[in-house]
């Protein structure tokens, strides 16, 4: 059978298919060649001061902790605080024994009446004195002393007012009260202790003025010197960052860690309060214009830490010292120099003369 009777004896329709068909196939165009290299996105090395710093955790204490001490010599009765309450100024601490000083107050009320009884009996009588001895009735020496008797009892009774006031001081100091309003950072004695003058009873800090105290091993020690400075933030107020300044450095704390406290004032310091974490960075010198690249375009090979730098169209990969980390930056001591164009997304994915397409020339 010839191909025209075959074509004569299809249905018109498959025929008319089969035909498009051809005609299609003959004027479709080859497709062009997937793009070639990974895609990359890209940045340049730049230059700009680098802070080296060094880092430290350590906790926050009150610059104010004064001790609260008994003022009186008397038993405990009752603690109204303990450690960690937060108080305000003039709250009730503690309740001392007040009976002896009550009895005494007591005493010098009474002695004060019997006093001024007397007093008063006397000098209704140098009034009399007075008069006779103007009539001639009395000598002169009998007035004199009725007159030295009234000054005698005079004296009597201002030493009782000054017995009674001091008595009733006494009494008042039994209720020991906060001077400041603070936090209780130890309390010092227990109930039914007996508390002699001078005996300390609380401590109390403040948040009013702090100050950080961050340990640092000794030989870095070394390089920290008073007024540096310091940039602080806790995880009580996350975001929220304090600038200050190294005020002071405390010998090594013990024989085994050789550690070195480091001592930053800390003013306005907020909802910071003693015995809180602190995060300190600091500034032991500024390096003036390094090379930074973006973090993301330091990568780790065997090599070690490497950056991609992107030329024609290709990576080539460059062994690199970093040194600072600060905000998203890397800075490169070694390896790269400024102006060159880095990988920084995908760089990951790269090896030494990959080929590349560039993020923003891709379809």
């Amino acid at each position: 059978m010839t191909t025209s009777r075959c074509l004569v004896s299809l249905p018109r329709a498959a025929l008319l298919l089969c035909v498009a068909a051809l005609l299609a196939g003959c004027s479709r165009e080859p497709a062009p060649p997937p793009p070639q290299g990974t895609l990359v996105g890209t940045a340049r090395a730049l230059t700009q001061d680098v802070p080296v710093v060094a880092t430290s955790i350590g906790r926050l204490e009150s610059r104010a902790a004064p001790q609260v001490a008994a003022e009186i010599d008397a038993r405990v009765l009752r603690l109204a605080v303990d450690e960690g309450d937060t108080v305000r100024a003039g709250d009730t601490l503690a309740e001392l024994d007040a009976t002896p000083y009550a009895l005494e107050l007591k005493a010098a009320g009474a002695e004060l009446a019997r006093v001024g009884a007397l007093l008063a009996n006397e000098e209704r009588r140098v009034k009399r004195f007075e008069e006779l001895a103007a009539r001639g009735s009395i000598s002169r020496e009998q007035l004199d002393d009725a007159r030295a008797q009234v000054a005698m009892l005079r004296a009597q009774r201002d030493a009782t007012v000054a017995r009674a006031r001091i008595a009733e001081d006494q009494h008042a100091r039994t209720s020991v009260r906060a001077p400041l309003a603070g936090r209780i950072e130890r309390r010092l004695v227990s109930a039914g202790d007996f508390a002699r003058r001078g005996t300390p009873l609380f401590a109390i800090a403040t948040s009013d003025a702090l100050r950080a105290l961050l340990p640092v091993p000794e030989p870095l020690a070394r390089e920290i010197t008073p007024g540096l400075a310091v940039e602080l933030d806790s995880p009580l107020t996350p975001g929220r960052r304090l600038a200050g300044r190294v005020t002071e450095l405390r010998p090594a704390v013990g024989e085994t860690n050789r550690a070195v406290w480091v001592i930053v004032d800390v003013d306005d310091a907020g909802d910071w309060r003693p015995e809180a974490t602190v995060r300190a960075r600091i500034v032991l010198r500024t390096r003036t214009d390094a090379v930074v690249v973006p973090a993301q375009s330091v990568v780790r090979r065997p090599a070690g830490e490497v950056v991609y730098a992107i030329a024609d169209g290709k990576a080539a990969q460059r062994v690199v010292t970093t040194g600072e980390r600060i905000d998203g930056l890397v800075e490169i001591h070694e390896g790269l120099a400024a102006g060159e164009t880095v990988a920084v997304e995908g760089a990951a994915y790269l090896s030494d003369g990959a080929p590349v397409r560039l993020a923003e020339s891709a379809p």
